[in-house]
């Protein structure tokens, strides 16, 4: 059983050819266009690719940003304010695509196959340039009005806070993203903070850091009581000395010790392959 992924980022676009759910065995990728009508003919090409390997797979998309139920997308990272996406890609293809956003793709990835496989409350976080993610209650996907997501990154968790592109003052993805952890450090790479911090450096700085994390880690446990909570993102990729601290320090919290002491603090398992995998499984899901 084979089905067609692309995800779109605000650097590029993944497309990856998903045999049984879970193996990608071909992939391609190219920059992602700013332009909307660009960007679906460059979709339009890379699946073109694909289905002669392929003849027959399903499309998904995964993209990033949010997006209604018309497929009209805004993006910060692409510059789009209600991009008309989905109907630029109906006239590509000449039929719609099933399409959704990133960190809900992810979160299906994860639910389906991953480290929320079999979970009846759960959530994903992934920790990059801001904070994305999603909410699995009574074994579904949670969502708003319309079928809307909501936005874990944009959760306030400092009153009056810093401004953030959102519209709102202290989100908490302007204090806990990776990005925000590169910034305290210097500008140095996550990568050579996390391998300071290895070496007993920096260490005030990954308290602080850590501290950020927990207290939206927090929040989110006492409104969702979650049996696990997936860490995803480039910085879980550095392994357990991150899962690891903020497993560590979350069990020192109320929201732990008194109310959710079941709680499992886990690494996401498909990092960054869960946007391909995500809308593979939406294309088959869409029949």
């Amino acid at each position: 059983m084979y089905a067609i992924g692309v995800d779109i980022g605000g650097t590029t676009i993944k497309l990856g050819c998903v045999q049984d759910g879970q193996t990608i065995i071909y992939r391609d990728r190219r920059q992602s266009p700013r332009d909307p009508a660009v960007m679906a003919q460059a979709i339009r090409s890379m699946v073109g690719v694909a289905e002669r390997k392929f003849p027959g797979a399903p499309v998904g998309i995964s993209c990033a940003g949010s997006m209604d139920s018309q497929g009209y997308v805004t993006a910060s990272q692409l510059g789009w304010q209600a991009a008309p996406l989905g109907p630029l890609l109906y006239e590509q293809f000449n039929r719609a695509l099933p399409m959704e956003n990133d960190a809900m793709c992810a979160l299906a990835a994860e639910h389906m196959y991953g480290a929320l496989k079999g979970c009846d409350t759960g959530l994903l976080i992934t920790l990059g340039t801001g904070i994305g993610g999603g909410v699995i209650v009574g074994g579904v996907p949670a969502r708003g009005h319309m079928g809307l997501h909501g936005e874990i990154g944009h959760m306030i968790t400092r009153a009056d806070g810093r401004p953030c592109s959102c519209g709102q003052q202290g989100c908490w993805e302007m204090y806990a993203a990776a990005s925000k952890l590169r910034e305290m450090a210097g500008g140095i790479s996550v990568r050579e903070v996390i391998s300071r911090v290895r070496a007993g450096d920096l260490l005030d700085i990954w308290h602080a850091y850590v501290h950020e994390v927990v207290i939206g880690l927090s929040s989110l446990m006492m409104i969702f009581a979650p049996q696990v909570i997936a860490i995803g993102g480039g910085l879980s990729n550095a392994g357990d000395i991150v899962i690891g601290t903020f497993r560590q320090q979350v069990e020192q919290t109320s929201a732990f010790r008194t109310f959710n002491p079941f709680t499992q603090i886990v690494s996401a398992r498909f990092q960054n392959d869960a946007g391909i995998l995500g809308a593979a499984a939406l294309a088959l899901l869409a029949g």
